[in-house]
Parts: structure tokens; sequence; C-alpha cells
């Protein structure tokens, strides 16, 4: 599988995304990156990427950028998304953001899912800031 240079495999990853990863993430900075290969079992049945998993993809890439925007854990409260081309099975599909602002509470975020012959998805979401330092719990 090729991967552009400069990202690394979430090999920490659990639950949702191990199940459909793998995944990988590029950071420089506050500045990061998601990315990923769909196969077949991402498709829809009109066989591209099933809308659910670009969601799903976009939404951890954005909880992503707060996180090394600003060093706090959070969870989703609203995700608004415009889908704007198809993704193909197959295809490398970027994701990056860009935090809009914060207080003790909230996050706003906004990012954007690429393919690589167009822009696949934008979005905008809220995100609950977790308290800081809370340990990550793995259930199994």
């Amino acid at each position: 599988m090729d991967i552009p240079a400069g990202f690394r495999e979430l090999t920490e990853a659990t639950g949702f995304t191990a199940a459909n990863g793998p995944w990988f993430e590029k950071v420089e900075g506050n500045r990061v990156w998601r990315g990923f290969r769909p196969g077949p079992q991402h498709a829809n049945a009109l066989g591209i990427v099933h809308g659910g998993m670009l969601a799903a993809f976009i939404d951890a890439a954005l909880g992503s950028v707060v996180y090394h925007a600003i060093d706090r854990r959070c969870v989703t409260l609203k995700l608004t998304l415009d889908y704007l081309t198809p993704a193909r099975v197959g295809d490398w599909i970027e994701a990056t953001g860009e935090l809009l602002g914060h207080d003790e509470h909230v996050a706003q975020v906004r990012g954007r899912l690429y393919g690589p012959r167009h822009d696949v998805l934008a979005g905008l979401g809220d995100f609950a800031l977790l308290r800081p330092g809370r340990p990550l719990r793995v259930r199994s």
C-alpha cells in the first residue's frame, strides 16, 4: 500500500478506528493530516465510499486537530457536513482542519476531506473538551 511521505500508521488505534483502518496521521507543529485508503468494506451499494465512513473519518480527524492544537481530548457535540464529490475505493483520502476557536468547554473546528482529483467533503464541528489529563480507558 502506497502511503504518502510523512504519514505514520495509527498502530495504537482501537475500536472503530482499528476495525475500519488502517488510518494514518502526519503532524507538523500544530497542523494535522489524517489519511486512509478505503477498501471494498468501506463501499456503499453504488461502489463508492460510504458517506457514513467519510463522516466518521473527518470526525476523528477534527478531534485530532483539537488535541494537537490545544492538548485537550474531546468528543463531538455537533458535526455539519457538505458532501462535495464521491470518494472512490482505493484512492488516498486525506483530511485536514483548523481550530477556529475555543473556550474552556468547547472547541470549533473546520475541516476538509480531499481525494486525488477533488475535494470530497467539507465540515464544521463543535467538540466538548474533556478534563485536562483525563486518561483514555480502553475497553475490551
